[in-house]
C-alpha cells in the first residue's frame, strides 16, 4: 500500500513468490542484510504459518509467502493479471497487487492493522465485481467437498470494519446472500453424503422449506454434482462421484444468479 501511495509508511512488506527456491534465495539475501528469520515472530503472525518472516531489531518485517497467503488464498492468475509492474531490484522483479486483491488478502489475516488498511483501501474505491469474482475463483482452487466459503471470511471482516469505523458497505447484503446460499448448499451436500437424500428429508433435517431445497438440488443437478433418480418415489438424490470439483461447480453455477 505504501508503494501505491495509499499509506505514508509501513513496518512490514508482504511478498508473494511463485517458487520455494525463490523464497529461500530471498530469505538468504535478507539475512545477509541483517534480518533474522522467524526468531520469536509476533503473536499476530501465528496465522502466517506458511510465511518466512525476516525481522530486524528496529521493527521492520518482511512476510514472504509462496503461492498462498496464510495457507488459504491462492495467488491466482486473476491476481497476477490485475497486478501493476513496479520495477526491478537487482534480479527481483516486483509487481503490486490491485487494490481489490490487497483488500481480499488482508481479510484472511489476523493482524490488527490489516483492518485499518482495509478501510483505507475501501475509501479509495473497491470494485465489487472484481472482489466477489475473485472469491468465486478462490472457490475453484479450493475445489474439494467441504472447501472454504471465502465470502464468509470477507463478510466477517467487513462487519468488523463497519463496527470499528462506523461506515456502511452498500454491497454487504449481496455478499451475505451469496455466503448464505453457499452455506445452505454445503449443508445440503453434507446431508446427501450422509444418505439424507430426498427433498422431504433434507427439508426436515435442515429446517428449510421444500421449495428452497428443490432450488438448490436443481442447480446442483444442472452443475453435474448430483444425480436425481426420478423413477423412485420420492425422488432420491445422490452425489455424482465422477464430479469431485465442488468449487468449480459453484463458480460455473453461482447461486446468486
Amino acid at each position: 500500500m505504501a508503494f501505491r501511495g495509499e499509506k505514508d509508511a509501513t513496518k512490514d512488506v508482504d511478498l508473494i513468490l511463485e517458487a520455494p527456491e525463490h523464497a529461500d534465495e530471498l530469505g538468504g539475501a535478507l539475512q545477509a542484510l541483517g534480518f533474522e528469520i522467524n526468531i520469536q515472530p509476533p503473536m499476530e503472525c501465528r496465522s502466517l504459518s506458511d510465511a518466512k518472516i525476516p525481522t530486524v531489531s528496529r521493527g521492520m518485517r518482511v512476510d514472504i509467502f509462496v503461492k498462498k497467503v496464510c495457507g488459504k488464498l491462492v495467488f491466482s492468475e486473476g491476481m497476477k493479471s490485475r497486478s501493476e509492474r513496479y520495477g526491478d531490484v537487482g534480479n527481483l522483479s516486483l509487481s503490486i497487487c490491485s487494490r481489490e486483491d490487497i483488500f481480499l488478502l488482508k481479510s484472511v489475516t489476523e493482524r490488527s492493522r490489516d483492518l485499518d488498511d482495509m478501510v483505507v483501501l475501501y475509501r479509495k474505491g473497491i470494485d465489487k465485481v472484481t472482489l466477489l469474482g475473485e472469491c468465486q475463483l478462490q472457490g475453484k482452487y479450493d475445489a474439494i467437498l467441504g472447501g472454504r466459503i471465502w465470502e464468509t471470511f470477507l463478510l466477517q471482516k467487513i462487519e468488523e470494519m463497519e463496527d470499528a469505523y462506523s461506515i456502511s458497505v452498500p454491497w454487504k447484503g449481496e455478499l451475505r446472500r451469496i455466503a448464505r446460499q453457499k452455506l445452505e448448499t454445503r449443508l445440503v451436500i453434507d446431508c446427501i453424503v450422509r444418505n439424507v437424500n430426498t427433498v422431504q428429508s433434507l427439508a426436515k433435517e435442515l429446517n428449510m422449506a421444500e421449495p428452497a431445497i428443490r432450488l438448490i438440488v436443481r442447480r446442483l443437478e444442472n452443475g453435474g454434482l448430483v444425480f436425481v433418480d426420478r423413477e423412485m418415489r420420492p425422488n432420491t438424490i445422490t452425489i455424482n462421484r465422477a464430479c469431485d470439483e465442488y468449487g468449480t461447480v459453484m463458480v460455473e453455477q453461482p447461486l446468486s444468479q
